[in-house]
């Protein structure tokens, strides 16, 4: 019989070849007929789904997915609120994605995606709102060589990174407007800075002036970085043109697509149906 390549996509070029080893089953016409485009669970060993199928190019896009999962890229440093960190979804050709981070010590670490959204074909850009300035007195704001806050520690982490952002009347002696530093120490009142993660620390000398002249300091963290990734059910396809081999968990991760493996590549000839397009899992399953 034809097997693999330039073929209509049918039982009669359906293999076992994607379990003859953990079976030792030989394909005869009626195993392969059951391995065609099989979605029924234990049908060809338990707890797994197994099937084959032909897939053309034209199947492998997404369609009208909802952002599913968030990866964090960044975690940026300086947010001062532990909830509620705002983000905008754009691009990937859909609408309405809403999804808000959370925060520990500064650093965004967590994310609620209060609305997936919908018809996205890739993963749109998440931009997340940067953390807001803390502004100080230049003058009588620097203690024991470093920046006094309240609460210092709740929202800055050794290795941290800041832009200094104050002006000409109110930076303090040791620091340059615009620059780069990290925070080399930090306890509940006072952070010191160093010009490199690791590096000595910085004696900062108050800024001339009053405590109203001095009174615009201004630093500011950096912005947090997230990816925004579609899945699920409404992925239209699936990773491979050709003919692909589709194992398919069960128990508690039912219907969720495990891995596919393509088994050869071609483009298949006939009609192509849509079993292909329905079998993957909902992004709650």
């Amino acid at each position: 019989m034809p097997q693999w390549g330039k073929y209509a996509n049918s039982a009669a070029n359906s293999v076992f070849w994607g379990v003859s080893s953990t079976t030792k089953v030989h394909a005869n016409s009626a195993n392969r007929a059951a391995f065609f485009e099989n979605t029924t669970p234990n049908a060809v060993i338990t707890n797994l789904t197994l099937g084959q199928f032909g897939v053309e190019p034209s199947q492998m896009q997404v369609y009208n997915g909802p952002v599913d999962q968030v990866t964090i890229t960044y975690a940026g440093s300086g947010y001062q609120v532990g909830s509620g960190i705002n983000s905008a979804a754009t691009g990937g050709g859909g609408t309405n994605a809403n999804v808000q981070f959370s925060g520990t010590y500064g650093h965004v670490t967590g994310y609620t995606i209060v609305n997936g959204g919908s018809s996205y074909e890739t993963g749109p850009a998440l931009a997340i709102v940067p953390p807001a300035s803390t502004v100080f007195n230049g003058n009588t704001g620097i203690s024991g060589g470093g920046i006094s806050f309240t609460s210092a520690n709740s929202h800055w982490a050794v290795g941290d990174r800041l832009k200094y952002a104050g002006n000409a009347t109110s930076t303090p002696v040791g620091l340059t407007d615009q620059t780069y530093y990290y925070i080399q120490s930090v306890n509940t009142t006072v952070i010191t800075l160093t010009t490199s993660t690791g590096g000595s620390a910085l004696t900062l000398l108050p800024a001339s002036g009053n405590n109203i002249t001095a009174g615009g300091a201004t630093i500011q963290g950096d912005t947090a970085t997230a990816v925004a990734i579609t899945g699920g059910a409404l992925h239209k396809g699936v990773a491979h043109a050709g003919w692909v081999v589709r194992k398919v968990g069960s128990g508690g991760r039912a219907g969720r697509v495990q891995y596919e493996t393509l088994v050869a590549a071609g483009t298949l000839i006939g009609t192509i149906d849509t079993v292909a397009n329905t079998v993957l899992p909902s992004q709650n399953t």
